[in-house]
This record gives C-alpha cells, sequence and structure tokens, in this order.
C-alpha cells in the first residue's frame, strides 16, 4: 500500500470493513442497521443524528478493547473480591471517577467518588458477598454492559440473610483500565 493511500485514522479493532477515512454511511457498524442507521461508531455527528456512539468526546476514532465474557465474569469477581477485603477505597476504586451507583440499600444516588466510598463504608460493615444466579452481557466498543440477577449474603447483627437482588453493571475501558461507570443495584420485589 503506497503513502497515498493508508487511511490517516487507525482502523478501528474488529471492525475492518469499516473505511475510517470515510463519511457518514462509511463509518456504519453492521449492528447500525439494527438501530436505523442512526448512529456512526466513529467521527464526527452525521447531521441531527448526535455524536458517534462509544467514542469520547472530540475524538474522532477509537480502537475498541477486547472484550468477553470471561473479562465480564472477571469484573465482577474484582468488585467482589474488593468488598470481601472491607476497605470502601478499594471498593470504590473500581468504579470511575464519574461513576453513578444506585445503590441496593440506599435512597441516594451516588455520582462521584466521595459519594460512593460513603455508601461502601456502611454498606462494608455488613461483610457482603454477591454470587451471581443469572446474567445477561452485551459488549461495544471498550464496554461491557452485564445485567442480571445476583444473591448477596449479609450479615445484619447475628443474622445471616440471603438477598436476591437485580443488577446492572456498566464497565469502560479507560485508558487501558476496566471500570465500572455506572451500577444499579435493587432488591427483588417481594
Amino acid at each position: 500500500m503506497n503513502k497515498a493511500s493508508t487511511p490517516s485514522r487507525p482502523r478501528i479493532s474488529g471492525t475492518r470493513f469499516i473505511d475510517p477515512t470515510a463519511s457518514g454511511e462509511g463509518r456504519l457498524s453492521l449492528s447500525a442497521s439494527f438501530r436505523g442507521h442512526a448512529h456512526a461508531v466513529t467521527g464526527a455527528p452525521r447531521g441531527d443524528l448526535g455524536a458517534g456512539i462509544d467514542t469520547p468526546p472530540g475524538e474522532t476514532c477509537v480502537v475498541c478493547a477486547p472484550a468477553t465474557m470471561r473479562l465480564a465474569e472477571e469484573l465482577f469477581e474484582r468488585w467482589n473480591d474488593a468488598l470481601k477485603t472491607g476497605d470502601p477505597d478499594k471498593v470504590t476504586a473500581c468504579y470511575a471517577e464519574d461513576a453513578v451507583l444506585l445503590p441496593t440499600v440506599s435512597n441516594v444516588p451516588r455520582t462521584n467518588h466521595a459519594e460512593i466510598r460513603d455508601y461502601f463504608v456502611h454498606f462494608l460493615a455488613k461483610k457482603p458477598q454477591g454470587t451471581i444466579n443469572q446474567r445477561n452481557v452485551k459488549f461495544g466498543c471498550n464496554k461491557i454492559t452485564d445485567a442480571g440477577i445476583y444473591t448477596f449474603r449479609v450479615v445484619d447483627g447475628e443474622q445471616v440473610m440471603e438477598v436476591p437482588a437485580r443488577y446492572t453493571f456498566v464497565y469502560e475501558n479507560r485508558n487501558g483500565k476496566w471500570l465500572i461507570v455506572h451500577h444499579h443495584s435493587s432488591k427483588m420485589p417481594a
């Protein structure tokens, strides 16, 4: 390939058929056909349809990190292992600085590290241990969404309780590190 025909932007990982120098339709992923062609994978907005999905603001191209079911499992295990330490700082380190936590036993949304840490200071006193019962995982460019049902074993005084709950974790790969950017957990209806 001669220098004149070399694309000026790197190829998007896993999508060899996308021409990074093309505009509009040429930068759509195969799954865009299921979204009505409304979202470009990379680059500037297409008219009034909004910016490319999964692309940080100001970026014209993004390289997608590999994402697998095993990675989704490992990310949950990392978070659950942090819970087992009883250290709120270790748990908070699993979250992005701008993460949103909609916690199980609080009606207060937590939207930064200080608020997330505050929640876990109190929640960790219950010695929680989570087990996934059912999961549904979706993959995007530098994004994993893991949603399902988990059961928490918690200690309240001398009583050990099993608390089933619905959950959603959204992880993003930021600067090579997978972090929780959104976590919603709610007890199952009685």
